[in-house]
Protein backbone atom coordinates (compact mmCIF):
# COMPACT_ATOMS: atom_id res chain seq x y z
CA UNK A 1 0.00 0.00 0.00
CA UNK A 2 2.69 2.33 0.96
CA UNK A 3 4.79 2.01 -2.67
CA UNK A 4 1.29 2.77 -4.69
CA UNK A 5 0.68 5.39 -2.29
CA UNK A 6 4.13 7.46 -3.11
CA UNK A 7 3.27 6.48 -6.85
CA UNK A 8 0.32 8.13 -6.39
CA UNK A 9 1.65 11.37 -4.98
CA UNK A 10 4.59 11.33 -7.01
CA UNK A 11 2.14 11.76 -10.25
CA UNK A 12 0.17 14.00 -8.38
CA UNK A 13 3.31 16.37 -7.93
CA UNK A 14 4.15 15.71 -11.50
CA UNK A 15 0.93 17.00 -13.20
CA UNK A 16 0.57 20.15 -10.70
CA UNK A 17 4.02 21.06 -11.65
CA UNK A 18 3.77 20.16 -15.32
CA UNK A 19 0.12 22.27 -15.20
CA UNK A 20 1.72 25.42 -13.66
CA UNK A 21 4.79 25.30 -16.18
CA UNK A 22 2.66 24.41 -19.20
CA UNK A 23 5.04 21.70 -19.88
CA UNK A 24 3.77 18.09 -21.03
CA UNK A 25 4.70 15.19 -19.01
CA UNK A 26 4.84 11.95 -20.66
CA UNK A 27 3.93 13.56 -24.32
CA UNK A 28 5.17 16.40 -26.61
CA UNK A 29 4.27 19.81 -26.94
CA UNK A 30 3.08 21.34 -30.30
CA UNK A 31 2.45 24.47 -31.33
CA UNK A 32 0.48 25.01 -34.34
CA UNK A 33 -0.25 28.14 -36.13
CA UNK A 34 -2.65 28.96 -39.22
CA UNK A 35 -1.20 31.82 -41.65
CA UNK A 36 -3.13 33.52 -43.82
CA UNK A 37 -1.56 34.66 -47.28
CA UNK A 38 -5.11 35.72 -48.61
CA UNK A 39 -5.49 39.56 -48.76
CA UNK A 40 -8.88 39.36 -47.39
CA UNK A 41 -9.92 38.60 -43.83
CA UNK A 42 -10.40 34.92 -43.29
CA UNK A 43 -12.41 33.12 -40.46
CA UNK A 44 -11.22 30.30 -38.44
CA UNK A 45 -13.53 28.34 -36.02
CA UNK A 46 -10.72 25.53 -34.26
CA UNK A 47 -11.70 22.67 -32.19
CA UNK A 48 -10.57 19.56 -30.47
CA UNK A 49 -13.00 16.74 -28.75
CA UNK A 50 -12.14 19.01 -25.86
CA UNK A 51 -11.87 22.08 -26.68
CA UNK A 52 -13.37 24.79 -28.62
CA UNK A 53 -10.79 27.77 -28.92
CA UNK A 54 -13.64 29.64 -30.86
CA UNK A 55 -14.15 32.06 -33.86
CA UNK A 56 -10.95 33.71 -35.12
CA UNK A 57 -10.36 36.44 -37.59
CA UNK A 58 -7.10 36.10 -39.62
CA UNK A 59 -6.07 39.28 -41.60
CA UNK A 60 -3.63 39.13 -44.54
CA UNK A 61 -0.36 37.92 -43.44
CA UNK A 62 -1.61 37.38 -39.81
CA UNK A 63 -1.74 33.96 -37.55
CA UNK A 64 -3.71 32.59 -35.03
CA UNK A 65 -1.60 30.06 -32.84
CA UNK A 66 -2.15 27.64 -30.23
CA UNK A 67 -0.21 25.26 -27.97
CA UNK A 68 -1.40 21.75 -26.30
CA UNK A 69 0.08 18.79 -24.95
CA UNK A 70 -0.50 15.46 -27.38
CA UNK A 71 -2.85 12.42 -25.75
CA UNK A 72 -0.98 9.71 -24.19
CA UNK A 73 -2.91 7.80 -26.81
CA UNK A 74 -1.55 9.85 -29.63
CA UNK A 75 -5.41 10.32 -30.54
CA UNK A 76 -5.26 13.92 -30.45
CA UNK A 77 -7.64 16.20 -32.87
CA UNK A 78 -8.05 19.45 -33.80
CA UNK A 79 -10.51 20.23 -36.54
CA UNK A 80 -10.83 23.83 -38.23
CA UNK A 81 -13.56 25.25 -40.24
CA UNK A 82 -12.77 28.33 -42.39
CA UNK A 83 -14.73 31.55 -44.32
CA UNK A 84 -13.11 33.46 -47.14
CA UNK A 85 -15.96 35.27 -48.14
CA UNK A 86 -18.02 32.90 -49.82
CA UNK A 87 -16.07 30.42 -49.57
CA UNK A 88 -15.82 27.98 -46.88
CA UNK A 89 -13.97 24.63 -46.03
CA UNK A 90 -13.48 22.32 -42.92
CA UNK A 91 -10.33 19.95 -42.72
CA UNK A 92 -7.93 18.50 -39.89
CA UNK A 93 -5.40 20.80 -38.74
CA UNK A 94 -3.49 17.88 -36.45
CA UNK A 95 -4.23 13.95 -35.99
CA UNK A 96 -2.20 10.94 -36.69
CA UNK A 97 -1.76 11.25 -40.40
CA UNK A 98 -0.60 15.43 -39.97
CA UNK A 99 1.76 14.24 -37.16
CA UNK A 100 4.48 13.11 -39.67
CA UNK A 101 4.54 15.93 -41.62
CA UNK A 102 5.21 18.21 -38.85
CA UNK A 103 7.25 16.27 -36.18
CA UNK A 104 10.84 17.26 -36.02
CA UNK A 105 11.39 16.23 -32.55
CA UNK A 106 12.32 19.62 -31.42
CA UNK A 107 13.44 19.45 -27.60
CA UNK A 108 11.34 23.11 -27.48
CA UNK A 109 8.17 21.52 -28.81
CA UNK A 110 6.87 20.55 -32.19
CA UNK A 111 5.62 22.70 -34.36
CA UNK A 112 3.02 22.48 -37.28
CA UNK A 113 2.42 25.46 -39.80
CA UNK A 114 -0.73 25.54 -41.86
CA UNK A 115 -0.44 28.28 -44.94
CA UNK A 116 -3.79 29.21 -46.37
CA UNK A 117 -3.71 30.95 -49.57
CA UNK A 118 -6.12 31.59 -52.38
CA UNK A 119 -6.01 27.71 -54.18
CA UNK A 120 -5.86 25.89 -50.52
CA UNK A 121 -4.36 25.05 -47.59
CA UNK A 122 -0.77 23.80 -47.12
CA UNK A 123 1.23 22.58 -44.12
CA UNK A 124 4.65 22.37 -42.94
CA UNK A 125 7.15 21.74 -40.17
CA UNK A 126 8.67 24.84 -41.20
CA UNK A 127 7.92 28.35 -41.35
CA UNK A 128 9.30 29.54 -44.39
CA UNK A 129 8.22 31.37 -47.46
CA UNK A 130 6.01 29.52 -49.53
CA UNK A 131 8.45 29.86 -52.78
CA UNK A 132 10.28 26.75 -51.64
CA UNK A 133 9.49 22.95 -50.97
CA UNK A 134 8.89 22.74 -47.47
CA UNK A 135 4.58 23.29 -48.23
CA UNK A 136 2.40 19.83 -48.58
CA UNK A 137 -0.78 20.78 -50.30
CA UNK A 138 -3.78 19.47 -48.29
CA UNK A 139 -6.87 20.61 -49.77
CA UNK A 140 -8.78 23.26 -51.95
CA UNK A 141 -11.25 25.72 -50.36
CA UNK A 142 -14.71 23.95 -51.07
CA UNK A 143 -17.20 26.34 -54.00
Amino acid sequence: MGAMHNLFTLLTLLSLITSVTHACFLTAKWNLYVISNIEDDIVAHIKSGDDDLGNHTIPFNGNYNWSFCDRIDGRTLFYGYFWWGSKFTSLALFDNELRGPCALNKESGQHCYWLVRPGGFYVSAYNRTFANNYWTFKKHWDE
